[in-house]
């Protein structure tokens, strides 16, 4: 069981790690819209938890509250480390006849019968980390040996980007580069960060 205290920390780490990592370079996008942290009735669900070594490591973690004791009671949680599908192929896809640029990752692989799960993705610096887990039936569901190829479509998020080479990976390796042959940001942005370079807004005109 977890110490109140011990869980607030965790869900700053991870359920609003946004605005923290941010200013360290690093991105977090999740392909299907499964990072936010929900609460309700005493129960709190984080759908992803990424560690160092892999984006999504542990996912689907279930706390259930205890008033009585003030605590939190790990109910659930998957760990992914092992459950990925195999990848045949890697293509990139960058649109840039029109603006903004847009990228895309179409992967090829194959999955046993459990199908896919989660697709995290993360950028830290010029390198997108992309992460397709597997879902793993238990052993009281039936399953065949029966082998299915996948493809999947995988948006990078390139908005507000600068010119330049980046990289990107699937699933710890199948590794790659595409290049943004201008800054993918519309003109009319501008300030709203603490960088000086970024302060173009032109005059600030105050108040009454």
């Amino acid at each position: 069981m977890l110490e109140l205290r011990t869980w607030i920390a965790l869900f700053v780490l991870y359920g609003c790690s946004g605005v923290v990592i941010a200013e360290n370079g690093i991105e977090l996008a999740d392909v299907l819209g499964t990072t936010a942290p929900s609460y309700e009735n005493g129960v709190l669900i984080i759908p992803r938890v990424d560690t160092p070594e892999q984006v999504g490591r542990y996912q689907d973690a279930i706390f259930q509250f205890d008033p009585q004791s003030n605590t939190w009671a790990l109910q659930h949680v998957t760990s992914t480390q092992y459950n990925a599908p195999r990848i045949w192929s890697v293509d990139v896809r960058v649109i840039d006849d029109a603006f903004p640029i847009q990228v895309f990752l179409q992967v090829t692989g194959d999955h046993g019968c459990g199908g896919l799960g989660q697709i995290n993705v993360r950028r830290s610096g010029n390198l997108f980390e992309v992460q397709i887990s597997e879902i793993q039936l238990g052993s009281e569901i039936g399953c065949t040996a029966d082998i299915k190829e996948f493809v999947r479509i995988i948006p990078l998020n390139v908005y507000r980007l600068n010119a330049g080479i980046y990289q990107y990976s699937v699933n710890g390796g199948n590794p790659g580069t595409f290049s943004l042959v201008k800054d993918n940001v519309f003109d009319d942005e501008c300030g709203g960060t603490i960088d000086p370079a970024d302060s173009r807004c032109g005059l600030i005109v105050s108040g009454p």
